[in-house]
């Protein structure tokens, strides 16, 4: 089984958002690695403080990611279990080959992605795919 979960928006480790679930679900992590995962992309809604990658199969579409991994298989299905809370069904939580900067190495990790009937009219693209750049045009 694959421990390791990757993050794009207030569940990132060097999220900047405020949000205060990012906190407790951050305690404890053994690593956190920055890496894109392909065929994605990511959106944000200004009403609502997180954004949401959706499928697109394109591979010129991508999500900057941060890959974390908890000390124990224990900690980490308990990680898994809280994220799949907050994410509800409005999320799938799937296994991606995430590409990995900083050795060119592509693993594989959980993701969650958005439905598709998530956005709407004031939803916009993260051009650079990163939850970070965010306010970037």
């Amino acid at each position: 089984m694959c421990h390791l979960l990757a993050t794009y928006g207030t569940l990132r480790d060097d999220n900047d958002s405020g949000a205060p679930w990012n906190p407790p679900f951050i305690q404890g992590i053994a690593s956190a690695t920055t890496g894109r995962v392909t065929g994605y992309r990511l959106f944000f809604n200004p009403k609502l403080n997180y954004p949401f990658a959706i499928s697109t199969g394109d591979a010129n579409d991508s999500v900057v990611v941060r890959v974390l991994a908890w000390p124990t298989r224990e900690q980490f299905e308990q990680k898994l279990d809280e994220a799949d809370e907050m994410e509800g069904v409005d999320y799938e939580r799937k296994m991606v080959d995430v590409f990995i900067e900083s050795s060119s190495n592509t693993i594989q990790a959980h993701f969650y992605v958005a439905r598709s009937e998530l956005i709407d009219d004031q939803c916009q693209p993260i051009p650079s795919g990163d939850w970070l750049r965010r306010h970037e045009s």
